[in-house]
């Protein structure tokens, strides 16, 4: 039983972990990074106080997630909203919650807090000090919450019956994906010069954002006895998607916050390799759910689907 349950913490930390890498391709995180990093560690500085610079932003961007999970652990213990997953109500509500952030992910809206939260956290973050660096650090979530949000709502899903470590342990393995480009600032130049890439990676997620969402809401289409969004009605929604995602990797459809397509040496836009690779994986997705519609089992999503 013990063993079982290191294995899912161990599990959760990964996904977590991941999750936080896959942050960093939002458009505001890898572009405030760069200038973090040579805010932290500047090359007129000696490169071990660059070192402990960088050490402290990392320790507290765990300290600061870390107490985050603490915070939503202890809510979720005081209040019991972990015992009314399965009413209709909440899973409605975050079929709501999941549409909206993969709109903002799309780039329909962005949502920020107020700038008054981020002001007292700003002023204060400088590099140099323990305290002036855990101010930096504090401000990034606080910044970026339109980028980071999502995510964090995915990992805290992420947590199951795992208790009151569950959280802790999520923000915690979140945070160390999102302090990877400090841990190892070589990536950052890969991260600045593919700015269109990342973008559309941030639209995948958004797509992704949408059909949890829709997942959520089939939950509680189910309870409710609606039949709204069946088997057949969430493979076609899989197939339009899946389509869509294809044709906007080809560079074919544009979205509102798009970079300027790649040009090569003659100044023609093409497609790069990697976004030629996934629309390939798209397309191959659709043929892959087309024999879905009539009937067959479609195993490797089945577990996604819903049961009417």
């Amino acid at each position: 039983m013990l063993q079982n349950t290191l294995v899912l913490f161990i599990l959760l930390l990964v996904k977590s972990f991941a999750a936080g890498l896959l942050t960093v391709l939002t458009p505001f995180i890898y572009a405030i990074f760069p200038i973090t990093a040579g805010i932290l560690a500047p090359k007129n500085k000696p490169k071990p106080e660059g070192f402990r610079n960088s050490a402290a932003y990392v320790a507290s961007l765990l300290l600061i997630f870390s107490g985050l999970g603490v915070l939503i652990a202890t809510v979720i213990q005081l209040t019991g909203v972990d015992k009314v997953t399965g009413h209709w109500l909440f899973n409605f509500a975050l079929f709501r919650l999941f549409v909206g952030l993969g709109l903002i992910f799309i780039g329909a809206f962005d949502i920020k807090l107020p700038a008054s939260w981020a002001n007292p956290t700003a002023s204060k973050a400088r590099a140099g000090t323990f305290s002036g660096i855990f101010y930096m650090a504090l401000t990034l979530p606080i910044v970026s919450f339109s980028s980071m949000a999502p995510m964090v709502v995915l990992v805290l899903l992420f947590v199951g019956n795992l208790g009151f470590a569950g959280p802790i342990v999520s923000m915690f393995g979140f945070a160390a994906g999102l302090s990877m480009p400090i841990i190892f600032p070589g990536i950052l130049q890969w991260f600045v010069s593919s700015k269109g890439l990342l973008n559309q990676v941030k639209v995948i997620l958004g797509f992704i954002s949408i059909l949890i969402g829709l997942k959520f809401f089939s939950n509680a289409d189910i309870a409710l006895g609606w039949n709204l969004l069946d088997r057949d009605m969430f493979i076609i929604i899989l197939l339009l998607m899946s389509s869509f995602v294809g044709t906007y990797m080809l560079g074919i459809i544009k979205l509102p916050k798009d970079y300027a397509p790649e040009q090569n040496i003659y100044g023609v836009e093409y497609v790069t390799i990697p976004r030629l690779f996934i629309a390939i994986i798209l397309f191959t997705f659709v043929v892959y759910l087309l024999p879905g519609l009539w009937g067959a089992p479609l195993k490797g999503v089945s577990g996604f689907l819903p049961k009417i």
